[in-house]
């Protein structure tokens, strides 16, 4: 069952009371008694929207039998820690009534950690990357994996059984918890106490924040006096930890009034909330400073207060705690079994692809993974430099996503894809082994590629194929065609599919154009300097509304590291490794995202704007010094009014070399688009690209039942509109259907006394439009773009005579040129319309 998560007010303080009208600013002062009474408010039947849930003052799951024994982590590791070793092995053990203190029932945190650590455990890598891992692949037990970090930083799991038991042990979601107001709070403590569904037992949570290492205790004559807290969280977020319960009476006397309070404004700003707070608190655990003799046993107090403080001020990273959605499967739907020996893995991405014809050398479609993806350093496969045989590994891929590709009715063709990039051709290595493995019966099927000890190409791509003969059962979305909308009528339809696990989930994409072009960075903007070059970003409103992914937006954040957002948080997820991810996840505009790009002023670096009414550039300048290269660079971007952006590159990358990517992004991991520059082995000094997404049809929506509705408040020809499924396997399959609304009491289609005819067609300057009609009807002959959008009227005359000619030159109704691209050229003339389909190439 998928994880659904509510909101249930609750009344803890009497800031919940105070926020219906009945605060007083000069409010009396209280004793210590009465501010430890206040945290702990029965429930007030007279707001009925405010219940109490009965919530214990006191919660801590790490003393349940799911959360496994604290320890000391060895390296830098510590979201791994939190995410999996603590997080992941209490939940899934939860799940599954299992006690956290045999190593059968723990969750390593190095082999999700050992990925993207450089090979080395030179730095931390984001337990957002991790979860990807627990998705995609799961996670061995420490039994199965030999330890907690067997092996050390740099070894990668050899085995392909060993893979597959990992595969049982997977996440389906994290979610997110603002915990920055009483409502957010509120979700935490449901969640801790009962799992957000009544169960009888919560969960826990992780959250990123500087390391805790300014502990103070308790006061003396408080509830657990003398306990270990955090009152402040001073510095970067660059350490993660574990939330495991709360305790609502502890308190702490920040403004020194000999008070413990949550109802007065201490910090003056005028507005009485959650950062004004000296009663109540979390528990979390940690996995540094000693592990058991951190804090108090391993534990420690983190005032409430510090989850609503801003990062900087004293709060954790962006006011947010995550949760897992965790299940237990038996067996993945289809795996691949692969065999190969290389001598430097950072040099290799390995994907999996499928193809419907078996006559096929390429395949028609690809996955990739958050595993074996230009990642471990400059390291034999399975670790090390030294030892001959940690050349070869043999490991295994779930790639039951592929059946959401395939044709249902055709052949199946299955092929392993490594590729290279090795500037120095110092790699070399071969294919020993691919075969691809059905789960879905009694016993698993085995199909072979037949060829053996393939070469691995030098900077280039390298195949082997099989085909599969027996049957599968391939997920695929059956509806094929929509019925027809009429505009302004309410529409609503059923979409069907067939095979994969239920739950299903679906869910629309919109689509994007992407176009190479000639531009130059702008080198006379101002210089601008967010508030932290770090974490921090510079708000700026635009001088435009700027049309993103269906929404306008007249305010954007632009973050040093090489990107714009469009909602005002700290730079994401601590010690990020894989920037195409946090494109995916996060929404935002990123010409040349790169976590180790540095802005130095000093030396002649920084962000500048220049804006007019239909654009705004922005320039960036400065250095990336990521572990494997140090270079300078300098790019730039373009948003257009009309919902276009440029990214323009003003210096050389060897993109090969580099931890980086571009592209833009809604931030639902579905909806996103990285250009192929992105995967570019050397970008040259002014390569620029134009990438124009063409939004879906705002007033239509999608349940995640499959049901389409909406009502359409504008003529639409045939737009397409790209649907996707989900199952719980998280197998996607994907469908493009046209949708079209017309309006009442016209027939929209093709007639023989009414036609048009255009040429040139692609045109570049103008099109001729020839109209072919009975005479002396009333005509109107409409441009449309391909979101549906009128263009412009370039007839509506009350007669006509058979065989006129008008022409349209490109231009809006504003006179201004429009953007290449597809439009419809539409002809009304009384109850009946046709339209014709014109490409504009541009001037």
């Amino acid at each position: 069952m998928r994880l659904t998560l509510a909101i249930v007010a609750f009344v803890f303080s009497m800031q919940g009371m105070l926020a219906q009208g009945n605060y007083v600013h000069e409010a009396p002062s209280l004793n210590q008694y009465d501010s430890l009474m206040l945290a702990n408010l029965p429930e007030i039947s007279a707001i009925a929207v405010l219940k109490s849930s009965d919530l214990p003052y006191y919660l801590d799951n790490s003393r349940l039998a799911y959360y496994r024994p604290i320890y000391q982590q060895i390296s830098n590791e510590c979201g791994q820690v939190s995410g999996v070793a603590y997080n992941f092995t209490y939940e899934i053990n939860r799940l599954r009534d299992l006690p956290a203190n045999e190593e059968a029932n723990q969750y390593p945190p190095h082999f999700t950690f050992n990925f993207m650590s450089g090979g080395a455990g030179w730095f931390g890598v984001s337990y957002f990357h991790s979860f990807e891992i627990l998705k995609a692949l799961g996670c061995p037990n420490v039994e199965t994996y030999g330890g907690m970090a067997a092996g050390g930083n740099s070894r990668w799991m050899s085995g392909y059984e060993d893979y597959l038991s990992a595969m049982s042990n997977r996440i389906r979601e994290v979610y997110q918890i603002p915990v920055d107001t009483e409502e957010g709070l509120m979700t935490l403590k449901q969640w801790l106490h009962n799992h957000l569904d009544g169960s009888d037992v919560g969960g826990v949570a992780s959250f990123y924040a500087n390391s805790p290492w300014n502990m103070k205790t308790l006061p003396e004559g408080s509830p657990e006096e003398g306990k270990k807290v955090i009152t402040y969280w001073a510095g970067n977020p660059t350490h993660a930890m574990t939330i495991s319960g709360y305790n609502d009476s502890i308190c702490y006397d920040y403004n020194q009034d000999g008070l413990y309070t949550n109802n007065l404004d201490i910090n003056g700003d005028g507005v009485l909330n959650m950062k004004d707070w000296e009663i109540g608190g979390l528990i979390f655990a940690d996995g540094w400073q000693g592990g058991i003799n951190f804090g108090d046993s391993g534990r420690c107090y983190m005032m409430y207060k510090t989850l609503a403080d801003k990062l900087y001020e004293g709060g954790i990273w962006n006011n947010a705690v995550h949760i897992l959605d965790v299940k237990s499967i038996e067996k993945p739907g289809l795996t691949a079994k692969i065999k190969m020996t290389y001598n430097r893995r950072m040099m290799l991405r390995i994907k999996c692809g499928v193809s419907s014809s078996a006559n096929d050398t390429l395949p028609e479609h690809s996955i990739s993974f958050p595993v074996f993806n230009f990642q471990g350093g400059n390291n034999y496969m399975q670790g090390g430099w030294e030892l001959e045989e940690n050349k070869t590994i043999e490991f295994g891929l779930d790639i039951t996503a592929l059946l959401g590709l395939l044709n249902p009715d055709s052949s199946k063709q299955f092929f392993l894809i490594i590729e290279e990039r090795d500037p120095y051709s110092q790699g070399t290595g071969h294919i020993e082994h691919f075969s691809v493995i059905d789960h879905s019966g009694t016993y698993p099927q085995e199909y072979s590629c037949t060829e053996d000890s393939i070469p691995i190409l030098d900077n280039g791509l390298t195949y082997a194929s099989l085909l599969f003969e027996d049957e599968l059962e391939v997920m695929a979305i059956t509806t094929s065609e929509l019925p027809a909308a009429v505009v302004g009528e309410a529409y609503n339809y059923q979409l069907e599919s067939a095979g994969g696990n239920a739950p299903h989930k679906w869910s629309m994409r919109s689509a994007t154009q992407e176009s190479v072009i000639q531009a130059e960075i702008d080198t006379t903007g101002t210089f601008v300097e967010p508030d932290y070059y770090n974490y921090g970003n510079y708000a700026h409103t635009l001088p435009f509304s700027f049309p993103f992914y269906g929404t306008l937006v007249d305010t954007i954040y632009i973050h040093p590291k090489g990107l714009v957002m469009f909602e005002n948080t700290n730079y994401p997820w601590p010690y990020l490794r894989d920037p195409e991810l946090l494109i995916r996840n996060t929404r935002c505009i990123a010409p040349c995202l790169s976590t180790f790009m540095t802005i130095l002023p000093d030396s002649g670096h920084g962000i500048w704007l220049s804006e007019d009414a239909e654009m705004l550039r922005i320039r960036w300048k400065g250095i990336v010094d990521d572990p494997f290269n140090a270079f300078p660079i300098e790019f730039g971007l373009n948003m257009h009014a009309d919902g276009k952006v440029d990214f323009i590159f003003g210096s050389e990358m060897a993109g090969h070399q580099s931890i980086w990517s571009c592209g833009f992004s809604k931030g639902d991991n579905l909806n996103y688009y990285i250009p192929a520059i992105a995967e570019s082995m050397l970008i040259n000094e002014g390569d620029a690209i134009e990438l124009q997404n063409i939004p879906l049809p705002e007033e239509m929506q999608i349940t995640e039942d499959g049901l389409f509705s909406g009502t359409p408040e504008q003529y639409y020809k045939e737009v397409t509109l790209g649907f996707c499924l989900e199952d719980d396997d998280g197998c996607k399959a994907y469908r493009n259907i046209k949708f079209s609304a017309t309006e009442l009491d016209i027939d929209e289609k093709e007639f023989s006394d009414q036609s048009i005819h255009t040429y040139p067609n692609p045109f570049r300057n103008s099109i001729t439009v020839l109209l072919t009609h009975p005479s002396g009807q009333p005509l109107t002959c409409m441009v449309y773009d391909i979101k549906g959008t009128l263009i412009n009227t370039i007839l509506e005359k009350e007669s006509l005579n058979e065989g006129d000619m008008i022409q349209w030159d490109g231009r809006n109704e504003a006179g201004k040129t429009c953007p290449p691209g597809v439009y419809f050229i539409r002809l009304i003339a009384k109850d009946q319309a046709v339209s014709s389909k014109v490409i504009f190439t541009g001037n």
